[in-house]
């Protein structure tokens, strides 16, 4: 059956300029665990185009739908929408084109442009199984030595400068996939046991892959930096724009 919020639309063309706003209703507050990045998160939801035609529902397939909240593998509107749930909350969600499916649709059943509007009512939220660091955790996880990796690529390095010290290490190609030699090098890198932090531009790279290190790898102590290097940079602290020419093996 098709389910178009699955739908990961990588063409979609966003334009920033008159976008609408997305806007949230709380419906009915909630009171359980909250919705944060990287954290596993289950909900009910239905959804409709503003003349009222409902287009999916997982509450009339009595199946919820769960997904890994910042990991790109939703609309822009219900990455946003559903952060800072709680438990128990059902919230209102208004998605403009841009933060949807934009001027191209999807599947035939979203036509192009379409404002939509979401009930979603979270279920439950599993923790992330690593920790989120803000630029305050981050300086202090450089002053006690912690190795952090910066895990983007090379031209964002050069355009931005990193992290005095860190770790230069290319985690995902432009495509977002996996680099083939990553996980050797870093595993080379950072002993299981031991206190790592990534970070990259916004933080949304980083939770994908601490969430794998921990999963997958059995690494214990793995933290992002939330906001990535880009708050960083906002905030006025100190980066190294010396990038050397070998940059991306440890």
């Amino acid at each position: 059956m098709f389910r178009p919020i699955l739908l990961l639309l990588l063409s979609l063309l966003m334009t920033s300029a008159n976008a609408e706003e997305l806007q949230i209703n709380v419906l009915q507050p909630g009171d359980g665990a909250e919705a944060v990045p990287g954290a596993e998160v289950t909900v009910h939801y239905t959804g409709w185009l503003m003349d009222g035609t409902k287009f999916d529902s997982s509450r009339d397939r009595d199946e919820p739908f769960s997904l890994t909240l910042g990991a790109g593998r939703v609309i822009p509107g219900w990455e946003r929408g559903l952060e800072g749930m709680r438990v128990g909350e059902v919230r209102e969600l208004i998605i403009p084109p841009e933060l949807g499916y934009g001027a191209r649709g999807a599947g035939g059943v979203i036509p192009p442009n379409a404002t939509l509007r979401f009930e979603v009512e979270l279920l439950d939220v599993n923790a992330p199984p690593f920790s989120e660091l803000d630029n305050r955790g981050l300086a202090e996880m450089i002053a006690q030595g912690v190795k952090v990796v910066d895990i983007r690529r090379p031209e964002e390095w050069h355009q931005t400068g990193v992290v005095e010290g860190s770790h230069l290490l290319t985690a995902f190609d432009r495509y977002g996939r996996v680099v083939p030699g990553f996980p050797a090098e870093f595993q080379g890198l950072v002993a299981r046991d031991e206190p790592v932090v990534l970070i990259c531009r916004t933080g949304s790279r980083t939770a994908t892959l601490a969430r794998a290190l921990a999963e997958q790898l059995q690494y214990q102590n793995v933290y992002n930096v939330t906001d990535g290097i880009t708050r960083w940079i906002a905030e006025g602290q100190v980066v190294n724009r010396e990038i050397p020419d070998e940059a991306g093996r440890g």
